[in-house]
Parts: structure tokens; C-alpha cells; sequence
């Protein structure tokens, strides 16, 4: 991997990768919500769109009790991811709030997730281009 002049590596923050998903970082907290994020998501639009009318509408039990036993368990691990980030970024609870609620409502997973990305991508951008100013600055100060 090549790295650019601030040090970071030419891959996305945030995006998800194996190793990613074992790192005890803000960057492997982001990859694991995302993932987290994605999967209740989709386990959500399954119960909504598919399970709930073919337990009203063609009398079929299964899906709802399958989908949502595993929606409800899933969503407990998105929790936990949500809450790991939240405090390795130092979210307010507003923020932690708001990306729990958006597993209660079908789509917005999606739409949360991705906003949180671009999130954490513009403050980790900011971070780097903190560092490498505080960090010229004091090499330029630095004369004998």
C-alpha cells in the first residue's frame, strides 16, 4: 500500500476489510457499525417487505418468526457496534440516539449508515490535516 504525504494509507477510511473488523480502533469500530449497520438493515426490509405480508396476507408464520428472532438478536450486536463508535468517536448521546433509532425504521439504516461514514471520513480528513499543519508548524518554528 502506498502512502500519501500525511501518512494514510491510499484506502478509504472506514471501508470494510477483514483485518479491518479486528482492529481496536475508531476505524475498525467504524467497519464493524457499518457492517452491523447493512446487515440489520437488511434483515429489517426482509421482515417488513417480504415476511410481514406473507404472515397476514398468505397466512405464513415462518418468516416473521425466523427474520425477526434473528433481526432482534442482530440488532443487539448493532448496538453494541453502534455504542463501541459512539465512544471511540466521542459522540454526543443525540448522535448515539439517532444512529440506534435507525434500526427501528426500514431504509434508514442505509441512509444513516452512509451519512456516518461521510461523517467520520470529513472528521478523520480534518484530523490528518490537523496533525500535518501542527506538525509543520512546529518543524518551520524549529531554527538555530
Amino acid at each position: 500500500m502506498s502512502q500519501d504525504e500525511n501518512g494514510a494509507s491510499g484506502e478509504q477510511y472506514g471501508r470494510p476489510t477483514w483485518s479491518g473488523l479486528i482492529t481496536w480502533d475508531t476505524e475498525g469500530a467504524l467497519m464493524r457499525y457499518r457492517v452491523m449497520a447493512f446487515i440489520v438493515g437488511v434483515g429489517l426490509v426482509l421482515l417488513v417487505f417480504v415476511g410481514m405480508p406473507l404472515r397476514y396476507f398468505g397466512h405464513q408464520k415462518i418468516v416473521v418468526q425466523v427474520v425477526g428472532t434473528l433481526h432482534g438478536y442482530l440488532y443487539l450486536l448493532y448496538l453494541v457496534a453502534a455504542a463501541d463508535l459512539g465512544r471511540r468517536a466521542r459522540w454526543r448521546l443525540g448522535r448515539i440516539l439517532g444512529v440506534v433509532a435507525a434500526g427501528f425504521v426500514p431504509f434508514l439504516a442505509f441512509y444513516v449508515e452512509h451519512r456516518v461514514f461521510q461523517q467520520m471520513q470529513a472528521e478523520h480528513a480534518a484530523t490528518l490535516d490537523e496533525e500535518a499543519t501542527g506538525l509543520g508548524g512546529q518543524a518551520a518554528g524549529v531554527t538555530d
